[in-house]
Parts: structure tokens; sequence; C-alpha cells
């Protein structure tokens, strides 16, 4: 039997509060990953916590944008941790997406599309001049030209 994966955020910079969040989420039905995002990563002891962790699927939430060169050094710079999934900004850039996946090995790299906190009025703020579903619509072919493994998006653009 195949079992459902699903992906338990761990929101928090506080290891025992990570530990506890594990141990309550154990679950021999479904295949359990964990979600660390930059609070975590870049907290104190967080790295540490991460690189010591056995048989647990990782997803790392750093959402990666940047220039090629900086989002390749980066997959290099985590390369111990043995991360299982790890986001990069769909904006990054097509250059970008294939750099970071040529490296990212066994790592799955999950492509951001629009954040969930931009509407329109927020997206032509900045200068985009698609709506969020034509935008999000347009980095998925993107996403899917680098060969990305996975998407993130909201559950309005899921469609």
């Amino acid at each position: 039997m195949k079992k459902n994966k699903i992906f338990i955020a761990c929101d928090s910079k506080s290891i025992h509060r990570i530990k506890k969040i594990i141990k309550k989420t154990k679950n021999p039905k479904l295949k359990i990953g964990y979600k660390f995002g930059l609070e975590f990563l870049n907290s104190k002891n967080g790295r540490y916590f991460l690189s010591k962790l056995k048989n647990k699927i990782i997803f790392a939430d750093l959402k990666l944008n940047d220039i090629p060169n900086t989002c390749v050094s980066t997959i290099k710079a985590i390369k111990d941790l043995k991360v299982n999934y790890l986001t990069i900004h769909v904006s990054s850039g097509l250059e970008a997406l294939k750099a970071a996946k040529k490296v990212a090995g066994k790592t799955k790299l999950t492509g951001v599309t629009t954040l969930t906190s931009l509407d329109n009025k927020a997206l032509k703020d900045i200068g985009f001049n698609k709506n969020v579903k034509k935008l999000v619509l347009h980095q998925t072919r993107l996403a899917k030209r680098a060969k990305l493994d996975a998407l993130v998006c909201s559950p309005q653009e899921v469609k």
C-alpha cells in the first residue's frame, strides 16, 4: 500500500517545540515530512539540529530568489543537510531555475509561484501587468521548462 505524503510546518525556532511536533505527528499510515523555513534554519541551533535529524523527510522552505550563481552556491552550501525538498522562487528566472536544478542532485526542487500575500493590486504596484491567476499560470509554464519537481501555489490557483 502506498502511503500518502503530508508535510508538517515546523514554524518555530525552538528545538524543544520542534521535537514535540515530530513526536506528536508520528503516524504509520502516513509518510510525514517536516517543513523548516528561514526562521528555523537561521536560528542559533536550527542548522545543527537539522544535520542530526535522521530518517525524516526534510523540506527546506528557503524560497531562494537570486541570480543563478547565488542559487547554485546556496544549494551547494546546504548539501550536508541532505534535504529532500527545497523551494526556489520561479521569479528567479529560467536560467537560475535550470542552474539550481542542475546542482540539486537528489533534492527535489520546488518552485514557488506568486506569494499568497500578493493580490492583483500589489502585483500592479510592483510592476507586473498580469493578474494573479495569469501570472501563476505563466510561472507554472516556466517551472515546467526548467524541469522543476513540484510547485507551491495557493489553493485558488491549483486549478
